[in-house]
């Protein structure tokens, strides 16, 4: 099994100049016995999303295992060199696409919601304003000035909030701009009661062995 990370980023940056990352998502993917197919001179390998918290199901290699696993014969370790190209591959093909459809279909929802709000206040805002500073421009005019406020200060605070809306709407059509960062391999490990390693070192279990081994363990 080999764990990755995978995340999702919008346009927006940080104070460092990176992308804000808007989602992490742990992933397992199971790499399993190479199998030689009728037809075929080379074997293949199995690779296959292992599901949430899947390492729940594995356990500590043995002293055989670990012993195994240290000779080049091996075939896991002849194949172990790429195991991290092989799980990045997969999540790449099948992982990173579903995770990214995910995340963006939540975020629309936020954003298109959120858009509507500060658009809907803020224009109201700026209205009254532009109002206000009408009206006191007319006041000027005919020699009626009000002593708090005039004309061109809220003219200038129309201005502003409009200002506003704009880096705001700009924010959020960032915050739509959805890319997805390459999966980063943690770790990799060979504990499932892997048949490959139970074949190899003579120890190969039953499915009704195994299962009742894992039931004593729970």
């Amino acid at each position: 099994m080999v764990y990755l990370e995978h995340s999702i980023q919008d346009a927006r940056t940080e104070r460092e100049g990176r992308r804000r990352v808007v989602s992490r998502r742990m992933q397992y993917v199971e790499i399993l016995e190479p199998q030689r197919h009728e037809g075929h001179k080379e074997e293949e390998v199995a690779v296959r999303n292992a599901g949430y918290a899947s390492y729940l199901d594995y356990r500590s290699l043995t002293p055989d295992e670990q012993a195994l696993l240290a000779d080049p014969l091996c075939s896991l370790c002849l194949r172990g060199s790429n195991l991290e190209d092989q799980a990045t591959t997969y999540a790449i093909t099948h992982l990173v696409s579903q995770h990214l459809q995910e995340v963006r279909e939540q975020k629309e929802a936020l954003i298109e919601k959120t858009r509507r709000a500060v658009k809907d206040r803020l224009t109201k805002e700026i209205n009254y304003w532009d109002r206000r500073a009408a009206d006191l421009r007319l006041q000027e005019q005919v020699g009626k000035p009000n002593a708090k406020l005039n004309s061109a200060k809220a003219q200038q605070r129309a201005d502003e909030l409009a200002a506003r809306l704009q880096k705001r709407l700009s924010e959020l059509e960032q915050e739509r701009q959805l890319s997805p960062l390459p999966p980063c391999c943690g770790w990799r490990c060979f504990s499932r009661a892997d048949r490959s390693l139970a074949t190899a070192t003579g120890k190969t279990r039953s499915g009704d062995q195994y299962l009742r081994q894992r039931n004593q363990a729970h």
